[in-house]
């Protein structure tokens, strides 16, 4: 695949937040205590909240993705192992569990992903990638939870489709340090491009 940003004239560019939902971040959530690395996730969330800000002011499209899914979670299948189990057996993204954690509720004009069907990456079975081309952006940023899991599918997704795809890994959470640097070290440099949130608020 061509790098889109470095050949579409005109291109724009996109901060991307994954599940900023009460099922990660409130304290009840069914999964945010399996963070074990407590300091990573206050870290995140407090950097995403000064991202996310600075991609604000600086009129960046901002696009919010959750996670909705059925009580009965139909669309998961026998879900005999992984993630798909996974959901299943925290109950997870049900009723309150799925609302926006207090500070990154979407504004008037964001664009919100809610129809994911169960597939860990946010391009799985939604209109992100028919909204991006649409919207001439190519040049994208990708935070949120968990680093491992939905962020590095995300991401893994986003460079097999030509995306020029940046991940701010100090506004995104793993489960454990170690997760962390095994991404930085193993994952990034293959997939993305890895900043400090930072890097990102001090881009000219």
């Amino acid at each position: 695949m061509t790098d889109h940003a470095s050949h579409e004239a005109g291109a724009r560019s996109a901060l991307i937040l994954i599940e900023y939902q009460n099922d990660w971040l409130a304290p009840t959530g069914g999964i945010n205590g399996q963070f074990q690395d407590r300091e990573q996730i206050d870290t995140a969330v407090a950097n995403s909240k000064k991202v996310l800000e600075e991609a604000r002011r600086r009129n960046i499209e901002v696009i919010h993705v959750r996670m909705v899914l059925e009580p009965n979670y139909r669309v998961l299948g026998e879900g005999k192992y992984g993630l798909r189990k996974m959901v299943r057996d925290y109950g997870s993204f049900l009723g309150e569990q799925t609302d926006f954690f207090p500070g990154f509720e979407p504004r008037d004009g964001e664009y919100v992903i809610s129809e994911r069907t169960g597939g860990s990456s946010a391009f799985a079975a939604t209109t992100l990638d028919s909204y991006l081309r649409n919207n001439r952006i190519f040049d994208i940023y990708v935070m949120g939870f968990a680093l491992r899991q939905c962020v590095e599918s995300t991401v893994r997704n986003a460079h097999d489709l030509g995306y020029h795809t940046n991940v701010i890994y100090d506004a995104s959470a793993a489960f454990t340090r170690e997760q962390q640097t095994s991404f930085l070290s193993d994952i990034a440099p293959f997939y993305a491009n890895a900043i400090t949130t930072q890097a990102f608020l001090t881009q000219a």
